[in-house]
C-alpha cells in the first residue's frame, strides 16, 4: 500500500492562517509514515514552526489538537523499515515534547499533542493526514475535522505527549542521586 501524497501548499496555506485571530482552533494529523522520510523533514520543520510561533503569538485565542503515532506499526521481516525513519520518529517526539515545555515555562498554552496507539496488527493509522481549520466557527472540512476529533476523544485510542516525556536529568542523575539533595 503506498503512502498518499501531502499538498504542500495547503499545508502551508491552513498553517498560514493560524496567525488570524478568526481562526480559533485547528486539528492537525501527521500519522503516515511519510512525516518520518528525509525528503518532509523541512515542512514538518516548518509545521512545527509556525505552529510553535502561532501559539506564542495568540495564547489562549487558539486551541490547536495535533495527532502524531505513539508507536510505529509493525512490519513484516521482509519489509524492513529503514533505521532512519526510528531515529526521526524519536526525535519529533523528543522535540515536540521539548516544544511542549518551553510553552508552557512561557506560560502560553501548547498544543495537545495526542500520540495515536496503533494495535499490533495495523500497518497504518485508521486517519488520514490532515490539517482542518475553525475559521469564524466553521471548519475547513467538518467531516475530516470531526473524524480527527472522534478519535481525540475516544478513551484508549491516544495518550498524550507532555513535557514529562523528555529525559531531564542528565548524564549523571541516575549515577549520583545527591544531586537532587
Amino acid at each position: 500500500m503506498t503512502e498518499p501524497v501531502i499538498d504542500m501548499a495547503i499545508w502551508r496555506e491552513r498553517i498560514a492562517a493560524l496567525q488570524s485571530s478568526e481562526v480559533t482552533a485547528t486539528v492537525l494529523v501527521q500519522c503516515g509514515l511519510l512525516w518520518l522520510q528525509p525528503g518532509l523533514v523541512g515542512l514538518r520543520n516548518e509545521i512545527d514552526q509556525a505552529v510553535m510561533n502561532a501559539q506564542l503569538r495568540r495564547g489562549a485565542g487558539l486551541t490547536v489538537d495535533r495527532v502524531i503515532l505513539h508507536n510505529l506499526p509493525v512490519v513484516s521481516s521482509a519489509a524492513a523499515r529503514p533505521a532512519s525513519v526510528d531515529r526521526a520518529f524519536d526525535e519529533w517526539h523528543h522535540r515536540l515534547s521539548a516544544t511542549s515545555l518551553l510553552l508552557c515555562a512561557s506560560e502560553r498554552p501548547a498544543p495537545r499533542i495526542h500520540r495515536l496507539i496503533l494495535n499490533g496488527d495495523q500497518s497504518s493509522a485508521p486517519i488520514p493526514d490532515m490539517v482542518e481549520v475553525l475559521d469564524n466557527g466553521d471548519w475547513t472540512d467538518h467531516q475530516r475535522a470531526g473524524l480527527a476529533l472522534d478519535i481525540i476523544h475516544t478513551v484508549g485510542a491516544t495518550t498524550p505527549l507532555t513535557g514529562y516525556d523528555m529525559d531531564l536529568d542528565g548524564p549523571f542523575g541516575d549515577a549520583d542521586p545527591s544531586i537532587y539533595m
